[in-house]
């Protein structure tokens, strides 16, 4: 198996269920909306009806709702240490009655059967699960279904020094002790079982011209189209790029 870098090009029409995502979901900086409607386009990419879907380290769920609100035939079940609770839970799950929450640990699906998911997903979460990737890609494995995927959205790339020197000092100011960066190293292992690794780059002006980008929402979208260019025109630049979304086929 090999890793596929790729940029996907901003101007080739979003799937509309991924653009209702959005809101639902929560707000994101204008510098990062192409990342997270691609990712969530990858959730919504093929038809789940009947089929069934799991986040791990889903957190407050809004993923997870975010995703039964737009295939509202899947079951969707969100899966964190804690289970996602509350008078906003409580109203999600009577909305969407094939969605639920558990508490668990992603490192341990054993109380689910094999071949038994379509989708296994999360967002920001791959970072905080790299102590043990190959635990991971053992149970992901055998949940999936052939042909099933696994998705993750928004994770830090490290291979640029200056991007990875913003980071650590963004870290060290906020305290964030378990942050860390993510390399094409640790995909090929997270990858080895699939058929196929996906790896989608974003932001490499766009990393250094947040500050103006996320103010500014048209000097946004215009930095998404030159990203898009210098990556189509210098391939070598994805690998430097600041983030990316890794999805992985059985």
């Amino acid at each position: 198996m090999k890793l596929e870098l790729i940029h996907p090009d901003p101007e080739v029409p979003i799937d509309p269920r991924a653009e209702a995502m959005l809101p639902a979901v929560g707000g994101f900086p204008p510098s990062d909306r192409h990342l997270f409607l691609s990712g969530y386009g990858e959730l919504c990419r093929e038809d789940l009806s009947g089929g069934r879907a799991l986040e791990i380290c889903g957190g407050f769920g809004k993923l997870a709702a975010g995703l039964a609100a737009a295939l509202p035939e899947a079951e969707v079940i969100g899966l964190d240490l804690y289970a996602a609770s509350g008078p906003e839970i409580e109203a999600k799950l009577k909305k969407h009655p094939k969605l639920s929450y558990v508490a668990g640990d992603a490192f341990d699906l054993s109380r689910y059967d094999d071949d038994s998911f379509d989708l296994v997903f999360g967002q920001a979460a791959l970072h905080h699960l790299a102590h043990d990737l190959k635990g991971l890609r053992r149970e992901v494995l055998r949940v999936l279904k052939p042909g099933g995927r696994f998705v993750f959205i928004f994770e830090p790339l490290g291979h640029n020094p200056l991007f990875a020197a913003i980071r650590a000092w963004r870290f060290a100011l906020a305290e964030l002790g378990d942050e860390s960066n993510l390399y094409l190293s640790q995909f090929e292992v997270l990858g080895e079982g699939f058929s196929r690794c996906e790896v989608q780059c974003f932001n490499v002006l766009g990393y250094p011209m947040k500050a103006l980008s996320d103010r500014l929402q048209p000097l946004a979208e215009l930095v998404q189209r030159l990203d898009h260019r210098l990556m189509s025109g210098f391939p070598g630049l994805k690998k430097y790029a600041a983030n990316c979304n890794l999805v992985l086929t059985k």
